[in-house]
């Protein structure tokens, strides 16, 4: 193989340059690993001020035109998430590689029909996981695997903030596909059950606020909380198992992971009382020991995943965060909703 130094970067698309899109955009024209020929948006004012990030690219409102370009080799969509399918089926079907930005879909059927389409014709699709590509995200992952934590019991998120309201989707799938992409990261077991309570004051059947839980295989639990109505911005996980404690705060910059020497301890009272267990066998000790904080340099996310993007394409490999990964997270996402409209689970408490 060429050394990458030689290759020639790959001519790329974007398609929708609002919120998240003006990121790609920045990233997109800043990187040597590719060419960014197009920029396409429906306003005309969000061109304009992608055309002061990406001089070198052609703006247009008309994205028929980006994808009859043969040119282009990949895009990157970042439209609102009901045209994500249709967006990246276009795309696919004229033979371009394609990155969608989170949600993979808006349903667990159109992201399956989204990764069948992609391998029946070999091109690369991949999910804008961002935080697969953190390094302190990869850093909690290999505390986990390295058993220091020793058993998960259970790991729960917050992500919270005030704004950026959607119309489009509720706090849920705007959201938690981060979380749900890290929890399958880090927990790496099959999901056996899913319950979620939302409420919605701003707009009418949208989700402000959602509580989520998430039961892996193995008694290990995962509880998310997203809201886009709170006061403070708070990107939180904290993980507890057996041995010690960890808290990752992508919001502290100098020293994203804190692992606690702390715990509770089951000690078995009398070895000799056979088989038969009581509660009254044994003791809970509370363990509260040292804290450790862990620096960790951590490059831009996205600028690594964009290169993971060129890396699949010009290697002819999935990347990391294929469209399989993106569908498993749309279908948790789904049974979260129909858990939140399962109206019988509540119990009322009035007689």
């Amino acid at each position: 193989m060429a050394e990458r130094s030689a290759l020639p970067p790959v001519t790329v698309a974007l398609l929708g340059a609002g919120y998240w899109g003006s990121n790609l955009c920045r990233v997109l024209a800043q990187s040597k690993r590719f060419n960014l020929k197009w920029v396409t948006d429906l306003n005309p004012a969000t061109l304009e001020r992608a055309r002061r990030v990406a001089p070198m690219a052609q703006m247009t409102t008309d994205p028929s035109i980006v994808l009859s370009d043969p040119a282009v080799s990949a895009v990157v969509v970042a439209t609102p998430v009901a045209s994500h399918a249709t967006t990246a089926l276009q795309a696919l079907d004229a033979g371009k590689h394609v990155f969608v930005e989170k949600p993979l879909a808006a349903s667990a059927a159109e992201a399956q029909q989204m990764c069948q389409r992609a391998e029946q014709l070999d091109r690369r699709l991949m999910v804008g996981h961002t935080f697969r590509y953190n390094r302190a995200v990869r850093e909690v992952k290999a505390i986990i695997d390295s058993g220091t934590l020793g058993d998960i019991y259970y790991v729960f998120s917050r992500r919270l903030q005030l704004g950026i309201v959607r119309q489009d989707v509720d706090a849920l799938w705007n959201l938690a596909p981060h979380d749900v992409s890290i929890f399958n990261y880090w927990i790496d077991r099959p999901i056996q059950g899913v319950a979620a309570v939302g409420q919605a004051w701003l707009q009418r059947n949208i989700a402000d606020v959602v509580f989520a839980h998430l039961t892996y295989a193995g008694n290990v639990a995962g509880h998310i909380h997203v809201s886009w109505l709170d006061p403070s911005k708070i990107r939180q996980v904290t993980v507890v198992g057996s041995r010690k404690m960890l808290i990752f705060d992508d919001v502290n910059r100098e020293a994203p992971i804190q692992v606690f020497d702390k715990g509770i301890d089951v000690e078995t009272v009398d070895a000799n009382l056979g088989t038969f267990e009581t509660y009254a066998q044994h003791r809970l000790g509370v363990r509260a020991g040292d804290v450790w904080l862990r620096h960790v340099d951590i490059p831009e996310p996205l600028d690594i995943e964009m290169t993971e993007f060129a890396d699949s394409i010009e290697q002819g490999r999935p990347p990391l965060t294929d469209g399989r990964e993106g569908l498993e997270v749309v279908r948790v996402l789904e049974r979260l909703t129909q858990a939140m409209n399962l109206e019988q689970t509540r119990l009322s408490l009035v007689s």
